[in-house]
Order: C-alpha cells, then sequence, then structure tokens
C-alpha cells in the first residue's frame, strides 16, 4: 500500500482561505490603530505648543505685540524658534506633524487658538490659550483665538 503524504488540493485551499481572512482581520486592526497613532501625535503636539506658548507670554508680556488678530499660521509665536522662548513654532512644524495634518490658527495679545485637523478629516484638535483642549467638528476659520464649544 501507497501512503499519501501530501495535502489535497481541498485542505491547501482551506489553509489557505484562513490566513486570508485572519490577515484581513489583522490589516483591519492595523489601520485603525494607525489612525488613533496619527491623533495622539497632533493632540500631543498641540498641547506642547500650549505649554510653550504659555513661556513664550511670560517672557515677553503676550502671545503678539498686538490686539489685533494674526489669523495665519506662518507668522507670529507660530513661528517662533526661540529656546528662551518656549519656541512654540518648533511644535506645530509640518516636517513633526502627520502629513494630512492642516492647520488653523488666530492669536492676538492675551489670546491664541490651534487648530489642527485629525485623521478622519471631520474634525478639528483645539487647544487655546484658556486651557481648551478638545475636539471640535466642522469647518473652523482663521482668526478664532478660542476653541468654539
Amino acid at each position: 500500500m501507497k501512503k499519501n503524504l501530501g495535502f489535497s488540493l481541498v485542505e491547501l485551499l482551506i489553509v489557505i482561505t484562513i490566513i486570508a481572512l485572519l490577515s484581513t482581520i489583522v490589516l483591519n486592526s492595523l489601520s485603525t490603530s494607525r489612525a488613533r497613532a496619527y491623533d495622539s501625535k497632533v493632540t500631543q503636539q498641540l498641547a506642547s505648543f500650549r505649554t510653550a506658548a504659555e513661556i513664550y507670554y511670560l517672557n515677553n508680556g503676550g502671545y503678539e505685540e498686538s490686539d489685533n488678530v494674526i489669523n495665519i499660521c506662518t507668522a507670529g509665536i507660530f513661528v517662533n524658534l526661540e529656546p528662551a522662548n518656549g519656541a512654540p513654532g518648533r511644535y506645530i512644524d509640518p516636517a513633526i506633524l502627520p502629513t494630512f495634518t492642516q492647520l488653523k490658527c488666530g492669536s492676538q495679545k492675551d489670546a491664541f487658538a490651534i487648530k489642527a485637523t485629525l485623521f478622519s478629516g471631520n474634525e478639528y484638535w483645539c487647544v487655546d490659550s484658556k486651557g481648551a483642549s478638545r475636539a471640535v467638528s466642522g469647518e473652523i476659520g482663521n482668526s478664532v483665538t478660542a476653541c468654539p464649544f
């Protein structure tokens, strides 16, 4: 008598199906984890920005030089890289944030707010000088110096 020592075609197809099913589950959970990691990066960077902005405020007597609202992320406190002032601009550098991140900024002498898109694209994470740190839905324009409720 001759014994068959290999797999039959049906057994091989079953093994391939199980492997494909498991890999689909793993890849799906990996993409969810990646989205959470991106959002965590954005929230952490904005929290660090707020801390650095407070150092800047203490050293300079304000977030900006005047009460006029600066509504771009490429001026004033948002680009300051001086270590003695906390270097707030370092934390919102596009090279550090995830590539999908869009920033909206607003600042004046005694207030600032900065918003960054989260991975979903439908929400922003917002931090401001009043201590707010929360997700905000919908489009948020520039010139806002406090996070909306």
